[in-house]
């Protein structure tokens, strides 16, 4: 073979592999490209006058292909309202800006969504929690509201009034199981065991209260067991209207119970025979129905109403489930809320207590305070156990369609992972909080969380994950991106937490053909110092200091067909600066488009976000 022969076979197979890395990186470009959200986004500066205001609203009107972003400002007059509106092309092009101002009265009638109720309110309500030796007590209390035009919320203070403690016929006093605060009513339910001499009558036999702010309680409905039981689920269903809260829209009540090996030959022969029960908004049984759970040991965590159907999920452990009950399995750990009180009033009630003077106060009347627990802190020592499985049903017309509970090994052998993340998310059912659950057109049912470290400042997040089960139940994917929360978390203040102590927030979209599923990653990524001040008495002035999280999100998608995640990204990436979501807001809707909103820490600057679901 001559060298001229040679050259040409070189020159052949090098124009043969150029082309095919040519080929290779163009196709694999496109595979890159596919797989990216559809993203627009453009920066605004703020008028000084907007910026020492708040945005109050958003909104979108999909007739004229606007978006409206609402600021009140702060007026001369008590009477008035003054706002500034930045109108916007669904191109997020600015075309029009207006400052007005008119007599509150017309601003009300305007604006549905404007919550200014006065100056200041009071209302009297009621609180149902467990004293110390587990009797039922119901507490008044008063709320006081106090309007901060600076934020458009109230600033409240909550004060703990009469406690009253309800008997039976017989002149015994109720054990308490549960509590449901309906605010709208200014009432709360209360499922509570009805005791009886010389027996365990209170696991077995159980009233349904209804209490109003005045303390008339009348007993609605009841609830009777052949064996022993206790409560292991107990909240309000969750459904698809996350733009009415539970209090404008209560929601039916869903409580779980599952046999209690306590009275040994008294207990139910099957650990494993829970009940799903679900209440009306009045107190009314309107679903009852035992059934056998695959884990002795099922934590439910939410219940979930979607076309008519509810999802039940949780963790669970299985140990011993022919011979050991649910209390043996969680150790006696108490499993639901032992107040109707929210964390926010238990706070609220706890300092209510500060300084000399309030500490007095506080000493004198640690007879009415709330002993009771709130959902919070009763899961906190659950959140440190071991979990061997992961449990989900589908509950239609008073019947499981399915309830599986594959374990943690069949969850390691289908994770995934995003395009580019170098390693997989471990997951070992240890030190993991659920906080969510979606449902695609398919059926597939999605449930995240995120796990966590213990440190000495408390809980430090890490990974998130997304468990894709298909629509019988079957575990067909574990999701794992790794989230560090921490490395955009520089702030100057002395703030006592950092943005690695919150659970980040997880949603997913789906996309017009159906094919994907976009994932949008709500976390924290700074603290902001916050001081609020309130007038007690015409002497006395109170300044509470918070530190307020501040959002961003970080986004990718799902192929749905064959598991492929892609690259994560976040808003403003390409502004090369910090933008913060604006408080109080989400994603909103306008034809195949999702909007999002976000301003710079010194409120200068905003940043506008649209991502298209069509694409």
């Amino acid at each position: 073979m001559n060298y001229m022969n040679l050259q040409n076979r070189k020159v052949n197979w090098l124009s043969k592999n150029a082309i095919l890395f040519i080929l290779s990186v163009f196709i694999l470009g496109a595979i890159q490209a596919s797989a990216q959200v559809p993203i627009l986004e453009k920066s605004y500066d703020v008028s000084r006058k907007a910026k020492n205001g708040y945005l109050a609203h958003i909104e979108t009107n999909a007739d004229k292909g606007t978006i409206e972003m609402i600021y009140v400002l702060s007026s001369s007059t008590k009477h008035k309202v003054k706002y500034e509106i930045y109108t916007y092309d669904k191109d997020l092009n600015l075309i029009n800006t207006i400052q007005e101002e008119e007599f509150l009265d017309k601003v009300k009638s305007r604006w549905s969504w404007f919550s200014f109720k006065g100056e200041s309110f009071v209302t009297n309500s009621l609180t149902a929690s467990s004293d110390l030796a587990g009797k039922l007590v119901f507490r008044k209390k008063q709320t006081t509201g106090t309007w901060v035009w600076l934020t458009g919320t109230y600033y409240r203070h909550i004060k703990q009034l009469d406690k009253v403690k309800p008997k039976t016929e017989d002149n015994m006093k109720y054990f308490f199981t549960s509590a449901y605060e309906i605010e709208r009513d200014s009432s709360v339910l209360v499922i509570a065991g009805k005791p009886e001499k010389k027996t365990h009558n209170e696991t077995m036999n159980f009233d349904i209260m209804s209490c109003d702010n005045e303390v008339n309680i009348n007993t609605v409905d009841k609830i009777d067991f052949p064996f022993p039981q206790r409560i292991v689920f107990s909240a309000p269903l969750q459904d698809d209207q996350t733009s009415l809260s539970n209090d404008d829209l209560p929601r039916d009540w869903v409580v779980v119970f599952a046999p209690t090996g306590l009275y040994n030959k008294e207990s139910d022969p099957k650990p494993t025979n829970y009940t799903y029960i679900r209440i009306s908004t009045k107190g009314k049984v309107l679903e009852k129905f035992s059934f056998a759970s695959p884990s002795n040991g099922w934590r439910v965590l939410g219940a979930y109403e979607k076309d008519n159907s509810v999802f039940l999920y949780g963790s669970a452990i299985t140990k011993n489930p022919a011979r050991d009950y649910s209390n043996e399995v969680f150790k006696n750990l108490q499993m639901v809320a032992t107040t109707s009180a929210s964390a926010l009033e238990k706070e609220e009630e706890n300092n209510s207590g500060s300084g000399i003077l309030g500490g007095i106060s506080a000493i004198s009347s640690m007879g009415s305070r709330d002993n009771g627990k709130t959902q919070d802190e009763v899961d906190t020592p659950l959140d440190e156990l071991k979990y061997t499985n992961i449990q989900i049903g589908k509950i239609t017309n008073s019947k499981f369609e399915f309830l599986t509970s594959p374990d943690i090994e069949e969850f390691e052998k289908k994770q995934a992972k995003p395009a580019g993340q170098k390693k997989f998310i471990t997951f070992d059912g240890k030190k993991f909080e659920i906080n969510g659950i979606y449902i695609s057109s398919s059926g597939d049912i999605f449930v995240s969380g995120q796990d966590f470290t213990n440190s000495k400042k408390g809980r430090i997040y890490k990974g998130v994950y997304m468990f894709q089960f298909e629509a019988n139940g079957n575990l067909k994917k574990n999701y794992g991106v790794k989230l560090d929360q921490s490395k955009k978390s520089s702030f100057f203040n002395k703030s006592p937490l950092t943005s690695d102590m919150y659970i980040a927030q997880n949603t997913l979209r789906e996309s017009t053909d159906k094919k994907s599923l976009y994932w949008l990653i709500k976390d924290v990524k700074s603290i902001r110092e916050e001081s609020n001040t309130s007038f007690v008495s015409l002497s006395t002035v109170r300044v509470k200091t918070t530190w307020t999280p501040l959002y961003q999100y970080e986004y990718g998608n799902i192929n749905i067909e064959n598991g492929d995640v892609s690259e994560f990204k976040g808003f403003g990436d390409s502004e090369k600066k910090e933008f913060y979501l604006f408080q109080n807001t989400g994603s909103y809707q306008m034809d195949h488009y999702l909007y999002f909103f976000s301003e710079t820490l010194n409120g200068k600057q905003i940043l506008l976000t649209r991502m298209d679901l069509s694409k």
